[in-house]
């Protein structure tokens, strides 16, 4: 499948990277907060097969600018729809993973529907008050003592391993992922952190009139805010992996590319009704 790239410049001068794959009824994916679009590496070539995907590198991150500035999921939504109409794209479905559900959410308040289909929420919350805590340390453990070869890189590597549950990633997947991070703006946390942990988008839920597509790991501490979610957000559907978490769409990829397609032809069958 022929794979299209660009550079979209948005409006404060900060040159966007993406990738088009594929023809048809757009779908457009956000990769989660200092991340970039190669984590849906299991999403583009399934999904490329029946849709027009496009992946984007937020800000600061992947092969966009490194910026140090413009990141909250504001300006992130604001990003999307610089590239949705540079693309010329209409009933584009939004699919965004965690800081990208957040930019998804942020973009509905800001542009309501303007040229979307529908919406897939992926294991993310509305606030920081409906997220179970991590679990607490064993106070009878012993600290795990760092060797002298405990360098930077098995450190990430640790910390990205966490993040899945029933998937044994290889070492040498977790370098890819790693590389494509390595150059990402450090500062963008500064800004996106507090952003985060102030947004309550509670409130706003049961006003979103889009078709709502939820996504969650039945491990994943998001999951009750996805509840949440689910019961506020009228009409919405949603669909546990019981046995993933947070990266639910790399530990279960066919289901979820399968649970995707589904949800985008029951849009498109539905206007056609």
């Amino acid at each position: 499948m022929e794979k299209r790239t660009g550079l979209v410049e948005a409006n404060d001068g900060v040159s966007l990277y993406y990738e088009d794959t594929g023809s048809g009824k757009p779908v457009f994916l956000i990769h989660g907060g200092g991340l970039s679009l190669g984590w849906w590496r299991k999403q583009v070539p399934a999904l490329s097969q029946r849709f027009r995907v496009i992946a984007a590198d937020t800000r600061g991150n992947g092969r966009s600018d490194k910026t140090p500035w413009g990141h909250r999921t504001a300006r992130y939504a604001m990003d999307v729809r610089q590239i949705i109409e540079t693309l010329d794209l209409d009933e584009v479905t939004l699919v965004g993973w965690s800081i990208g559900a957040r930019t998804v959410l942020s973009y509905i308040e800001l542009f309501r529907g303007y040229r979307l289909k529908g919406v897939v929420l992926v294991d993310e919350v509305p606030s920081i008050e409906v997220h179970d805590p991590p679990d607490p340390p064993d106070a009878s453990a012993e600290p795990a003592a760092e060797s002298p070869s405990d360098d930077e890189t098995e450190r990430k590597r640790r910390q990205l391993r966490d993040m899945f549950v029933s998937l044994d990633v290889p070492d040498a997947e977790l370098d890819v992922l790693l590389e494509e991070s390595r150059e990402n703006t450090p500062a963008q946390g500064v800004t996106l952190g507090p952003d985060y942990q102030a947004q309550d988008w509670r409130p706003m839920l049961p006003s979103i009139y889009l078709p709502v597509l939820i996504t969650t790991g039945g491990k994943s501490g998001a999951y009750p805010g996805c509840r949440y979610m689910y019961a506020h957000i009228p009409g919405a559907r949603m669909e546990v992996f019981e046995d993933s978490g947070h990266v639910l769409f790399y530990e279960e990829p066919d289901r979820f590319n399968a649970v995707v397609a589904e949800f985008i032809d029951g849009l498109h069958a539905a206007s056609r009704g």
